[in-house]
């Protein structure tokens, strides 16, 4: 494949990576309906009514933690943005790119075990059991988890080959 092509694709995967984290952003300001539970918290606040308040604030509380994994992934999506800007302007193995490699599958990663593990474990704990929620794997999440394992590890592979290759530049 030529650079040029390359450097073709990397734009076109750019953009599609920024449509995708607006798209997502948006996503999320109308999944949270922050805007429409603003009020009773407010007012909940103004008056004192702490049992009230708790009653207003869990519905934004179960909300928040339903989109956790979607947010570490959104943290994903703005690295891969990244990497794809640098690669259509030339920037192929650099140190940015290995270490935005890794963030995409830490991201994965973290994602992952948000969605399996953090996420029924908070839940667990709002509807007041205070105990482990249990372990939620589906077949997404495995998969989800060991491709962000094999980015995460490419990315330092890279890493470590370009401090080879900056060690053998020395040497000649």
């Amino acid at each position: 494949m030529s650079n040029a092509k390359l450097a073709d694709q990397a734009k076109t995967f750019e953009v599609l990576a920024w449509v995708a984290v607006v798209t997502l952003s948006v996503q999320f300001l109308v999944f949270l309906k922050l805007l429409t539970l603003i009020g009773p918290i407010a007012v909940a606040i103004r008056v004192g009514d702490t049992t009230g308040l708790r009653e207003v604030i869990q519905p934004v509380l179960y909300r928040l933690v339903d989109v956790l994994p979607a947010l570490i992934y959104l943290g994903g999506l703005f690295a891969a943005a990244k990497i794809f800007g640098r690669v259509a302007r030339g920037d192929l193995f650099s140190k940015a790119n290995s270490e935005g490699l890794a963030e995409v599958g830490s991201s994965l990663l973290w994602g992952a075990a948000a969605s399996a593990l953090i996420v029924p474990w908070i839940k667990s704990w709002l509807d007041g059991e205070y105990g482990f929620g249990g372990i939620r794997l589906e077949m997404e999440t495995w998969v989800i988890a060991v491709i962000g394992g094999a980015i995460l590890i490419l990315g330092k592979m890279m890493a470590q080959a370009g401090r080879l290759q900056t060690e053998l530049s020395e040497i000649i």
